[in-house]
């Protein structure tokens, strides 16, 4: 999940993704449809427009946690040419989780056969208050739950996004130093083999989870609720 978004981009900076779906972007005040410069070669998608000048290097964007949503959204922006720094505090952390993901999604994005564990075809799901769900009833024949670790989703994701370009970071991210003038950047203060380390960026994505460090260093605010998907 992504839990904060903050971004200062350039004008006309090309936001490219391999999926289906829109962008994660899509809906942004920051994002307007436009079709690309004659000099371009990405196809038309979404455009990210802002209000500070356009730069003369490549847009320097962190994204802080290496799950699913974080690594994904780190292939999706090396893949279109921006230089992209993943941080993940523990990169072969087994993290307790159902593991099932529908056949959809293991299209969507583009999961291989060999890192699913089990193809279930019905499942039941109990509660402590003895409740039950049933899953596969509506199942086609060639049709099936594919059943994984996520040890071995999360580094198969964050490898794809090395493949396409982005810089793997090991390290806790501690706070954030937002800029006070339109051409600052923001300064990423993180861990890393024990000492304290700063990376300067022209965004960040916090996909830290639901406790984001990311959301509470921007006050992006407190919530008594909060829905998830499994």
């Amino acid at each position: 999940m992504v839990s904060a978004l903050s971004f200062r981009l350039p004008n006309f900076i090309p936001f490219s993704h391999r999926h289906k779906h829109h962008s994660f972007l899509a809906g942004s005040p920051l994002i307007r449809r436009s079709k690309p410069p004659p000099t371009t070669t990405i196809s038309p998608l979404a455009y990210v427009t802002a209000s500070s000048a356009n730069l003369t290097r490549p847009l320097r964007v962190a994204v802080v946690g290496g799950g699913p949503a974080g690594a994904s959204a780190a292939e999706a922006l090396a893949s279109g040419g921006i230089e992209t720094y993943l941080l993940e505090r523990n990169p072969s952390n087994a993290k307790p989780c159902g593991g099932a993901i529908p056949l959809c999604m293991i299209d969507e994005f583009g999961i291989p056969p060999e890192i699913l564990d089990r193809r279930v075809t019905r499942m039941r799901i109990i509660s402590p208050s003895n409740l039950t769900i049933d899953f596969g009833k509506t199942l086609q024949p060639h049709e099936f739950i594919g059943m994984l670790r996520r040890e071995r989703l999360d580094a198969f994701l964050r490898q794809r996004a090395q493949h396409s370009g982005a810089s793997l970071l090991h390290g806790l991210f501690l706070d954030l130093d937002c800029p006070k003038k339109a051409n600052e950047p923001y300064l990423l203060h993180y861990t890393a083999h024990g000492s304290r380390t700063t990376l300067e960026v022209d965004a960040v994505i916090g996909a830290d989870g639901a406790n984001s460090r990311v959301a509470k260093s921007i006050s992006a605010g407190d919530y008594s609720y909060a829905i998830a998907f499994q």
